[in-house]
C-alpha cells in the first residue's frame, strides 16, 4: 500500500453540499470523536446554488465547522451543485476518495430525499459502494477497498431507522457546528431568501427532531440512520445505550452509541 495514504477512517459521511453533514449528522461526528473514533466527510459540492451566502463565505465556514468537529479528513470533489447523480465521473472521483480513507462505515443522504442532489449524492454513494471492490474498476494510487457498513442519514424525508445515534451528550456541540454557517440561517436585520434554514424557528425542528427520534429510543436526543444492509454484530445487547419505554430495565453500562429502536421490554 502506498505510504502517502492516510491512516483508515472509522466513520465517513458523505455530503451533498457542505453544511448537510453538520445539519444531519453533527451529532453522530462529535459523538464519534468523543469515543476515539476517526471521521471524515465528503462534499460532492461547494454549495454554489445556494439561495443565501457564496462559496467563498462557506468555504470560510466549513473551515470553521471543520475544527469544531475535530474531523481527520475532509474533502470537496466539487462536482456541481444541482448536479448531483450517479454518474460516470462522480463514480470514479467518490471511488477513489472511499479507498482512499478505507472508512468502516459510510453515511449517506438517504436515496429518496426530496432534494434532488441529496437523493442524487444517495444513489452515487449506493453504486460506488460496490464499485470500490472491483479491482480493475478506476485503479489509483488507492488499492480496492469496500467499506463493510453503508448507511443513510435523514435530510428533508423521514424514514424508518435501523438504529438511533444516541447525540444527547453533544446536542449543544451540534447547535454549535450548525452556527458556524451563519450565512445559511437568519440572521436579524439581514435580508435573504426565504430558505427553509433561514426560518427562525429552524432550530427548533432540528431539535424537534433529535427529541423525537430519542423519545423513541429511551434518550434525551438522537439521530436516526438506515443500514442498506442490516449488519452482522457478536453481542446484540452490547449495542444497547437508551433505556427504551418507559419502566424498561436501565443497561448496566455503555459501550456504543446506537440504540436500537423498538426493543426495549414494555413496563409492567
Amino acid at each position: 500500500m502506498s505510504e502517502s495514504l492516510p491512516d483508515p477512517v472509522d466513520l465517513l459521511v458523505i455530503a451533498a453540499h457542505p453544511d448537510d453533514a453538520e445539519l444531519c449528522l453533527g451529532g453522530t461526528l462529535l459523538a464519534s470523536r468523543a469515543l476515539g473514533l476517526r471521521t471524515a466527510v465528503v462534499d460532492l459540492t461547494r454549495g454554489e446554488l445556494s439561495s443565501r451566502g457564496d462559496p467563498e463565505t462557506r468555504l470560510r465556514e466549513t473551515e470553521a465547522a471543520t475544527a469544531l468537529l475535530g474531523l481527520d479528513h475532509r474533502t470537496n470533489l466539487d462536482l456541481g451543485d444541482g448536479t448531483i447523480r450517479d454518474r460516470d465521473d462522480a463514480r470514479v472521483a467518490l471511488v477513489g476518495e472511499i479507498r482512499r480513507l478505507r472508512p468502516k462505515v459510510v453515511l449517506a443522504p438517504w436515496r429518496d430525499d426530496l432534494h434532488p442532489d441529496h437523493a442524487g449524492a444517495g444513489e452515487l454513494a449506493f453504486r460506488c459502494h460496490y464499485l470500490t471492490g472491483v479491482r480493475l474498476y478506476a485503479p489509483g494510487p488507492a488499492p480496492a477497498w469496500r467499506p463493510p457498513q453503508l448507511g443513510y442519514y435523514m435530510a428533508h424525508t423521514p424514514f424508518e431507522p435501523s438504529v438511533i445515534v444516541d447525540i444527547s451528550d453533544h446536542f449543544e456541540g451540534k447547535l454549535a457546528v450548525m452556527r458556524a454557517y451563519a450565512s445559511q440561517f437568519h440572521q436579524p436585520g439581514i435580508d435573504g431568501a426565504p430558505t427553509k434554514i433561514a426560518d427562525p424557528e429552524f432550530p427548533r425542528f432540528v431539535e424537534g427532531r433529535a427529541r423525537e427520534y430519542g423519545v423513541r429510543a429511551g434518550v434525551r436526543y438522537g439521530e436516526p440512520i438506515r443500514w442498506h444492509d442490516p449488519p452482522a454484530v457478536a453481542d446484540p445487547t452490547s449495542w444497547i445505550v437508551g433505556e427504551g419505554l418507559p419502566g424498561s430495565r436501565r443497561p448496566e453500562h455503555r459501550t456504543h452509541g446506537l440504540s436500537v429502536p423498538g426493543t426495549a421490554g414494555e413496563a409492567e
